[in-house]
């Protein structure tokens, strides 16, 4: 922040290789309370649904990035697969938001997840 960072992206980026590594959304809380206030947050890695989109906002990430889900639909039906997979992810995300009474993401707040203690960041091997 010191350097005039004006946001942070959580990514794994082939992560995914190790088993014992921490999963983007895992490290979440930790990077919201580094950067207190102080700069977006944005998440990508690992979200394949609209319940995945919200627990990210709820967390505090300002937006996510949506990868492979898309390189599914256009691998199975071109363009339209792509416009398929980005329709399912708004339902899901209205979906989801009905699920939990909320009119609007930004307002969502973290007491709408629950998070097991022994989640996230210094909790591998515990």
């Amino acid at each position: 922040m010191e350097h005039g960072c004006k946001g942070v992206l959580i990514s794994t980026h082939g992560g995914r290789q190790l088993d014992q590594t921490l999963s983007s959304i895992e490290t979440v809380p930790e990077v919201i309370e580094a950067v207190n206030g102080k700069c977006e947050v944005y998440l990508d890695s690992g979200v394949r649904r609209g319940s995945d989109v919200l627990k990210a906002l709820a967390m505090g990430v300002k937006a996510v990035g949506i990868g492979r889900p898309l390189f599914w639909g256009l691998a199975t039906q071109g363009e339209d697969g792509v416009h398929a997979v980005l329709e399912l992810l708004r339902e899901e995300v209205g979906r989801v938001m009905d699920f939990c009474g909320q009119s609007d993401v930004e307002n969502l707040e973290s007491n709408l997840l629950n998070i097991p203690n022994n989640w996230g960041p210094g909790t591998i091997g515990g």
